[in-house]
């Protein structure tokens, strides 16, 4: 098997920028992650151009897993009175995939009759678009947009949204009140958030 100059430089690419990641994640499934990665290096040196680049696509999945758990701790705890779960993750690759890639997390909590989902999507290259539009859209309905922990946040129909440190979107909607989402947006630490 013959191979060309062209998928030898994408193969070392990719590999390094495998390597790049592994080096950059802390909290790293290292049984899972490193013998994906390791597989991918075997097939390589095989000359299994195709199965390294398949096992190093796998490897990026599984740290887009990692990282979107890591983002998730962002998520604050469920207030007196409220439970909290972890939102189902079907649909967020396609989520992520209109917001042009990012990392997604996202919980719900429910109290009595009420509802909130919060949605954090971050290092999207549509969030600095959308923050725009959070502000125009507040504007445009001749409501006051709120402000918490010094984001701006518009409220369109229930849902707020605000853009915090112009690349992470933070957006709360459901069935509670306007107090309780603010509540839940108050309890966040934006500070620690803008570190992610």
């Amino acid at each position: 098997m013959s191979i060309n100059k062209v998928e030898v430089k994408i193969v070392r690419r990719l590999l390094g920028a495998a390597c790049v990641l592994i080096v950059s994640s802390v909290a790293v499934d290292a049984d899972e992650f490193t013998d994906v990665v390791n597989s991918a290096m075997e097939l390589y040196n095989e000359g299994d151009i195709s199965g390294a680049r398949e096992e190093l696509d796998y490897a990026v999945k599984l740290l887009a897993e990692i990282k979107s758990d890591s983002l998730s701790n962002f998520l604050p705890d469920a207030l007196p009175g409220w439970e909290k779960e972890a939102a189902q993750a079907d649909g967020t690759g396609m989520a992520m995939a209109m917001f042009g890639g990012g990392t997604a997390a996202a919980a719900s909590y429910r109290s009595d009759d009420s509802e909130l989902t919060i949605t954090l999507v971050a290092n999207s290259p549509m969030i600095s678009s959308i923050g725009a539009m959070v502000s125009g859209m507040s504007a445009l309905t001749g409501g006051k947009p709120i402000r918490i922990q010094r984001t701006q946040f518009g409220n369109n129909d229930g849902e707020l949204q605000g853009v915090v440190d112009n690349r992470i979107l933070v957006s709360v909607n459901g069935s509670a009140s306007l107090e309780d989402k603010q509540a839940y947006l108050e309890a966040m630490d934006f500070g620690a958030l803008k570190d992610f």
